[in-house]
Order: structure tokens, then sequence, then C-alpha cells
């Protein structure tokens, strides 16, 4: 533990801060009947309960106290900002990660949906060529020549079978 002597000019006395090595640091300011506050105690007392502590003081006292007090509680609130500002980050990072994931899913779902689609396309047009050459074949050899006024009566079975396929989530 180590004591600072500090001297108050007007009134000649001598006040004790104490810095407490096992607290870390944690400052002692002197109070009402020579107790003191740790910064702690300085932070979490209620204004009620400090202007009592602030009783009998100096006025150069009570401002020191004051700004101690207004220094130690926006030091608190900019260590919880960057808490609260890293751990949003640390969120975002992965939500970030999840949304990239589910990026990638998609473009291999679309990727293999757009395969497939083009195996699709390539069938129905191998089956409207089909069904054309087959309907030429039929209509030549059935009815020969055209003849005006004559209908043709020529027709063709296609049967498309539907193939399985995985269900898509």
């Amino acid at each position: 533990m180590r004591i600072h002597l500090l001297k108050n000019p007007p009134a000649q006395e001598v006040c004790a801060k104490t810095v407490n090595k096992e607290s870390q640091g944690v400052k002692r300011e002197p109070g009402e009947n020579g107790t003191s506050l740790t910064d702690e105690e300085l932070v979490t007392m209620s204004v009620r309960e400090l202007n009592q502590h602030l009783r009998g003081l100096t006025k150069e006292e009570i401002l020191q106290l004051k700004q101690r007090r207004r220094t130690l509680k926006n030091r608190g609130y900019a260590a919880s900002c960057r808490v609260k500002r890293v751990t949003q980050k640390e969120e975002l990072e992965k939500q970030k990660a999840q949304l990239q994931q589910e990026v990638d899913k998609l473009a291999n779902e679309n990727a293999s949906m757009r395969v497939e689609l083009d195996a699709l396309r390539s069938k129905y047009e191998a089956l409207q060529t089909f069904a054309r050459t087959v309907a030429r074949r039929v209509a030549s050899s059935v009815i020969g020549p055209l003849i005006p006024g004559k209908v043709a009566t020529a027709t063709s079975v296609i049967t498309i079978v539907k193939s399985k396929t995985d269900a898509r989530s």
C-alpha cells in the first residue's frame, strides 16, 4: 500500500490518498471525519449519499471529488461502449458468415438447377424434333401426295416420363 500526501493550502491540512496494489490501483479520496472512498464506492453511490459525504469538505475538495466521480463514470461508460461494440462486431461477423454460407448453398442449388434445366430443355428439343420427323414421315406415307380438300388423319403418341428429382429445400 502506497500513501501519497497532498497539502491543502487554504486549510494547511494534509489529506491522504492511498493506492492499494492488491486491488489494482483503487484510489481512496478523503471523506467526512477522515473516512475515505474507493473509486468503486464513489461511482456506485447515489447523489444523496455523495452529498452526505461531501458535507464539511472545502469547495475545492468537493469539486475534486465530483470531477473524480465524473471521470470514473465516463471511463465506465466508455468501457461498456467498447465491450458493446466488440460484441456487436462479433455478432455481425457471425451473421455475415451464416449469410455467406446460405448464399453459397443457394448458388450451388442454382447451378445444379440450371444444369437440370438445360438437360430438360435438350430433351424437350429432341422430342420436338423427333415429333416433327415422325409427323412428316407419317403424313407422307399415309396420305401420300397432298390432295386438296382431303384432311390428314395421322396421329402420333409421345409419352413423357417424369423422373423423380430430389426435393429442394
